[in-house]
Order: structure tokens, then C-alpha cells, then sequence
């Protein structure tokens, strides 16, 4: 009898990410009867990206009871703040909706270093000199005013801070924990814009290896670049510079794990799990009075993601039934892509949340919408294996 392998690929989409834990919870509760395998859940590949790259690494490691702890006790008790901090975003709110709030003094800080010591200066100085003379010096305080926000607005990369995510993840993550299981997070360069699909053991330090991670969960625009990232190929190393989220190119990494499978010397039947958080079909909503936050994670997050998740999956997915087809028409039939390597047909199952469910907003978590999506992925994962016998293929 030939082995099996089970490969899980974990798609991008913030908060909405819970619909992946819910669907692990169901696979971990059914994990013999879903696979054949008696052993408990165990995934020989994983390959995320953004919220599923988080997600992943800590299944990787074994670790589906903190990811349900990070998710429910930290994440859905106590909002976003366990995540991400913001001047221009209420992250205190409970609310279904983003409640922008925004911090002057913050802001200020960041824009106008010096305001306060010019104000101070001014104020002072207004009790010596005459009217004139204040005016003069107000104006030449505007003046210096102007200049410091040209000079520091540029710096301001983001609406938001994932310090709080970064200081879970330096203490979660554990490479050595990662046993028998290939994780693979995704990320892409701003600078050169190529997408980059890295194993947990080419990255070149624990350090880095966190930093892949954090990468792949920065949504750009929301929250800061990772800066540098190294990691090791069979040419060497590789620099890549100011990192976001891999969902900007990659939202589903079902090639990086079909690329992982080919490379594979054991004589082995795949099974594919995907688990997405996104039906491909974007809600319809009135966006005439959002603000700009709000804007630019419908337009990056909800619109031009999910066209890239269409392309991936619905490529897949035609492919591998044409595959099929004709394995089942003559099993001698082989077919080649353009790289000359032969195109394998696979036992998959596409995990997506209903077309007609509203998960809410990818940047808001609160008790009520993480237990809602974490139900619907459970719910959904149910349905799709029972569409499909995945133990018999």
C-alpha cells in the first residue's frame, strides 16, 4: 500500500482567518476518519500565507491548542489591541464596524517633534515682544512647521502597529518544534515585487524566520514593512527588503505546495486541504461614506485579493480535472507543463465560507465574529468532506 501525505494550504484574510481554526478543529476532531490515519493530526506540508501563515506556523509546530488560546481567549476577548495599535484606529471598540479615533498628540509627535518646544518658545516670548514681532515669530514657527511634516511624513509607513503581534510571535514561535512537517510562509518584496515561498529551515535565523512570518501577516498601508528578511537557497543567500503580506501576490500558495510535492523522492499518494477565508465573490456594500481605512482594505484586502484567489484556485481546480480526465480516459496518458515536468491530477478539498455569509470586516475581531467565523469554518468544512470521501480519494 502507498504512503500518504497530507498537504494543508492556509490563504490570507486578516481576522477572518478564525474560519481557518474553526475547519482545524473539525479536521483535528476527524482527523481518522477524514485521512484513514490513526495518528493524530499531523500535515507532512504547510504553506500560508498572511493570517494563514500565522495560523500555519503554529500547527506546525503542534501547537492547535495556542492557536485556539491566540484566537479565542486573547484575540476574541480582548479585540484587535492583542494584534495591532493605532493612532487612527479605535482599537478599544467592540463594535462590528472600523470606529476610527484620532490620537492629535501621536500624530504630532511623529509629523511635528518640535511642536511643543515651539509652542512653549511662543508662548513665552508673546509676553515680551510686541504684536508684530509675535506674528512674525508664529509665522516662521508655521514655516519650520511645514517644513518638519515634509521631512517626516514620509516615514509614516502605516495606519497601524503590529508591535503587540510581533511580541506574541517572538515568544510563540519555535523552530525546533517543527517536526516531520515542511511550513513554508509566503512574503513579497516591495522593493523588487517578486513573491518569495520559504521553508521554515532556509530561513537563516530564528530571527528571520519570525520576521517571515510577521511579513506575511503585513497588510501594506495598514501596518509597517518588514525591513530585511534572509534566508538560504541552493544559489545562495537572499536579501530580500522591505516585506508585506504574501497575499499581495499569492493568496492561496497552492503552487508553492504542488512545487514542494514534485520535489518529494518518496513514493507517496497527496492529499490537498485548502482552507480559504474568502469565497471569491466580494459582498456587495455602500461604500459612500467610509473612510479612507476602510477604503483601502475593501479595495486591497476584499477586491483585488480576491481576484487573485479566483485565478489561483479556479486554475487549479481546471487543471487537475482536466488531469483526471485524462488519467481516467488512459492511465498511460502523461502530460507535461512547460518546464517539462509531468502534471499530476490530485485528491483535493477546497474549504470556502459561503457566498451569502458576511464574515465582517478582515481588520475587526471582537467574542461575537471570531466565535461566527470560527463556527461557519467549522460548518463548511464539514460540508465540503462530506461531498467528498477524501479517505478514499
Amino acid at each position: 500500500m502507498r504512503k500518504k501525505k497530507i498537504a494543508l494550504v492556509l490563504s490570507g484574510g486578516g481576522f477572518n482567518c478564525a474560519c481557518q481554526l474553526g475547519a482545524l478543529n473539525y479536521i483535528n476532531d476527524n482527523w481518522k476518519k477524514i485521512t484513514g490515519l490513526s495518528t493524530p493530526m499531523k500535515f507532512d506540508i504547510i504553506a500560508g500565507v498572511s493570517g494563514g501563515a500565522l495560523n500555519g506556523s503554529l500547527i506546525a509546530m503542534n501547537q492547535l491548542p495556542l492557536l485556539n488560546d491566540l484566537w479565542i481567549h486573547q484575540i476574541g476577548r480582548k479585540g484587535v489591541s492583542e494584534v495591532y495599535t493605532s493612532e487612527l484606529i479605535d482599537t478599544s471598540s467592540k463594535a462590528d464596524k472600523i470606529k476610527l479615533k484620532i490620537d492629535v498628540k501621536q500624530l504630532a509627535k511623529k509629523l511635528i517633534p518640535e511642536l511643543k518646544v515651539k509652542l512653549g518658545f511662543f508662548n513665552k516670548m508673546g509676553l515680551i515682544f510686541s504684536k508684530q514681532k509675535r506674528k512674525n515669530i508664529l509665522q516662521s514657527i508655521i514655516k519650520e512647521i511645514e517644513e518638519s511634516i515634509k521631512i517626516n511624513l514620509p516615514k509614516y509607513k502605516s495606519i497601524a502597529d503590529n508591535f503587540p503581534l510581533r511580541k506574541k510571535l517572538e515568544k510563540y514561535l519555535d523552530r525546533s518544534k517543527i517536526k516531520g512537517t515542511d511550513f513554508l510562509c509566503g512574503f513579497v518584496s516591495l522593493d523588487t515585487g517578486a513573491y518569495h515561498g520559504v521553508l521554515h529551515n532556509q530561513f537563516r535565523s530564528e530571527q528571520d524566520f519570525i520576521n517571515g512570518v510577521i511579513a506575511s501577516t503585513s497588510i501594506p498601508m495598514v501596518w509597517n514593512p518588514v525591513k530585511e528578511i534572509q534566508y538560504n537557497t541552493e544559489n545562495g543567500i537572499v536579501n530580500s527588503k522591505n516585506n508585506v503580506d504574501g497575499g499581495v501576490r499569492n493568496v492561496s500558495p497552492l503552487g508553492d505546495v504542488i512545487k514542494l510535492i514534485n520535489q518529494d523522492k518518496e513514493d507517496c499518494d497527496y492529499k490537498i486541504i485548502v482552507i480559504n477565508t474568502n469565497s471569491g465573490q466580494p459582498k456587495k456594500k455602500d461604500f459612500a461614506d467610509k473612510s479612507i481605512i476602510e477604503i483601502a482594505v475593501r479595495s486591497l484586502y476584499e477586491i483585488a485579493m480576491t481576484e487573485v484567489f479566483n485565478n489561483d484556485i479556479h486554475h487549479f481546480s481546471k487543471v487537475n480535472d482536466i488531469v483526471k480526465q485524462a488519467e481516467a480516459w488512459d492511465d498511460e496518458i502523461a502530460l507535461y507543463n512547460e518546464y517539462n515536468h509531468q502534471i499530476k491530477s490530485y485528491d483535493a478539498v477546497i474549504i470556502n465560507p459561503h457566498k451569502d455569509i458576511d464574515l465582517g470586516s478582515s481588520m475587526i475581531a471582537n467574542e461575537k465574529l471570531i466565535h461566527h467565523r470560527m463556527i461557519h469554518g467549522a460548518s463548511m468544512a464539514q460540508i465540503a468532506f462530506d461531498k467528498k470521501d477524501f479517505n478514499n480519494g
